[in-house]
């Protein structure tokens, strides 16, 4: 089983590692990809894709679960999660469970994305469902079979479609960008990260 979270990782902050310790619980069996964004489709990135890697690395390095994969930030356009999943497929072959972890906020989004009916035939999806807040389903994913156990993705390729409930951290790569621009001392970031955001002088002139 090959295990999705993708992301901007602008930068990467506790929130994200948290949930990819949680993923990494969720699905023992499983590997873990955590894949940056090159260029996403729906805003600029604040800094190079080389920072964005190189802090994403030092934030999961020491998870031997979890894999940061650079399948997008290999590839020239946009990154658009279909054309990722169908390389991820061509890599592990059709009888490979891949499960897609989304956030809420990028569920209730999705019928905005790129060719998003082709989903449920290329993976499972696994909706990120913190403070177990409700989630509308878009008609979209009319395609997909609900199951209540995530166990159930390594029974077949793709198709189904649970929710996983994961903890709350409140934070975002914005607040953080933020906390920065104000010269705040403290961020909600791993100690590795606020140090290389500090030496390489980065987000300084953000909002």
């Amino acid at each position: 089983m090959q295990v999705l979270f993708g992301g901007t990782f602008d930068p990467v902050h506790n929130g994200h590692v948290v949930m990819a310790e949680s993923l990494a619980q969720a699905f023992p069996s499983a590997t873990v990809h955590v894949i940056p964004n090159r260029q996403p489709p729906h805003r600029m990135s604040q800094v190079s894709s080389e920072h964005r890697l190189a802090m994403l690395t030092m934030a999961m390095e020491r998870m031997p679960q979890i894999t940061v994969n650079t399948i997008e930030l290999d590839r020239d356009g946009p990154s658009y999660t279909v054309d990722t999943l169908r390389s991820l497929r061509e890599q592990f072959g059709a009888d490979e469970s891949l499960v897609l972890c989304l956030g809420a906020d990028a569920v209730q989004v999705i019928d905005q994305w790129y060719q998003p009916e082709m989903l449920a035939g290329l993976s499972h999806l696994c909706i990120l469902n913190r403070a177990n807040q409700p989630i509308e389903l878009p008609h979209i994913l009319g395609a997909y079979q609900l199951t209540e156990d995530v166990s159930d993705f390594s029974k077949k390729a793709s198709g189904l479609l649970a929710r996983l409930a994961t903890p709350n951290i409140p934070v975002s790569s914005t607040e953080v960008r933020s906390l920065i621009a104000k010269q705040e001392s403290t961020l909600p970031v791993p100690p590795k990260i606020a140090d290389y955001i500090g030496r390489h002088h980065l987000y300084q002139d953000t909002e």
